[in-house]
C-alpha cells in the first residue's frame, strides 16, 4: 500500500467552477490532483485522485458514459486508476476542500464508495452497481440556503461526511460531487456533474461489506424529470427535491 500525505494547504483557486483540491482523512490532510499544476511536473506526481483534465463539468451527454464515473479525464482516457492510496480508519470524518466555489450552481452534493476487491490499481469502477451512496443533501427548506451547493461558499468551500463505521477493511474509490441544475429546465443533456474520485485504504476491525449500489455509467439519465431534468426553481418545500443515485445507505454516518 502506498500512502502520499500531506499538511499544508494550496492556494485557493477562484473559478466559475471547481473541483476537490484537498481532502482532510480523520487527522491528516491530503492533496489531491491539481489540473492546472501537476500534468507538468517531473517526475510525475503520484496522488491518491484519478486524474482529470479540467475544473469543469461532465455535461453535454457525457454523462450517460464512463466520464460520468470519475469526471473526463487527459488525453481522451476517462477513469484512470493510480497506484497511490491514502488510509483513513472506518468511522472517521472526512472534509472535501474544493476550490473556491462562488458559482451559481444550485444542487445536490453526493458522496459514493466503491469497493475495489483489491488493490485499486487494478480497479474501473465504469461498469456494475458498485457505488454506494453513504452522504446527500439535495433541497432543505429548513436551512437558510437552501440547496445544497449553495451553502459551499458559507461554509469555507467545505463539505464534511462521515465513513460508515462498521465497514471492512480495504481499499475503495471515495467518489464525491456536486450536480448543478441551473440549466436543467432547457435541456436535460446541461446539466452540469463535478464528479471526483480519490483511491483510500480503509482500517479497523469492521466487517461490514458494501451493499449493492448503482452503476455509473447507467444510473444518471437526461430524461430523469425527478433529479436531473427540472427546473430548479420550481424546487420548494411542499414540491421536494430526490437527487439522482438512489437512497443513502442505512449504515453510513452523517456529519453537518
Amino acid at each position: 500500500m502506498k500512502s502520499i500525505l500531506f499538511t499544508t494547504l494550496l492556494p485557493v483557486a477562484v473559478s466559475a467552477h471547481g473541483y476537490v483540491q484537498q481532502i482532510q482523512l480523520g487527522s491528516s490532510l491530503v492533496d489531491t490532483w491539481n489540473p492546472y499544476k501537476d500534468p507538468q511536473k517531473t517526475p510525475a506526481v503520484n496522488k491518491i485522485s484519478r486524474v482529470f483534465k479540467d475544473n469543469g463539468p461532465v455535461t453535454d451527454g457525457l454523462f450517460t458514459t464512463d466520464a460520468i464515473t470519475c469526471n473526463i479525464g487527459r488525453n481522451g482516457k476517462n477513469n484512470i486508476p493510480v497506484s497511490a492510496t491514502a488510509s483513513v480508519a472506518a468511522g472517521s470524518t472526512v472534509k472535501f476542500l474544493w476550490t473556491d466555489w462562488q458559482s451559481d450552481h444550485p444542487g445536490p452534493i453526493l458522496t459514493y464508495l466503491a469497493d475495489c476487491k483489491g488493490k485499486c490499481s487494478a480497479f474501473s469502477g465504469s461498469s456494475g452497481n458498485i457505488w454506494v451512496k453513504i452522504d446527500q443533501a439535495g433541497y432543505d427548506a429548513s436551512q437558510s440556503v437552501p440547496w445544497a451547493s449553495k451553502r459551499l461558499p458559507t461554509q469555507n468551500s467545505t463539505w464534511t461526511v462521515q465513513l460508515p463505521k462498521s465497514i471492512k477493511p480495504g481499499e475503495y474509490v471515495l467518489r464525491h460531487e456536486i450536480l448543478g441544475l441551473q440549466r436543467t429546465n432547457k435541456n436535460g443533456s446541461l446539466a452540469q456533474f463535478y464528479p471526483g474520485c480519490h483511491q483510500i485504504t480503509v482500517t479497523g476491525s469492521g466487517t461490514t461489506a458494501l451493499p449493492v449500489g448503482i452503476a455509473l455509467p447507467g444510473a444518471y439519465q437526461p430524461d430523469d424529470k425527478k433529479s436531473i431534468f427540472l427546473e430548479y426553481r420550481d424546487i420548494s418545500a411542499t414540491k421536494p427535491y430526490t437527487p439522482p443515485g438512489g437512497p443513502v445507505w442505512g449504515d453510513a454516518g452523517w456529519v453537518s
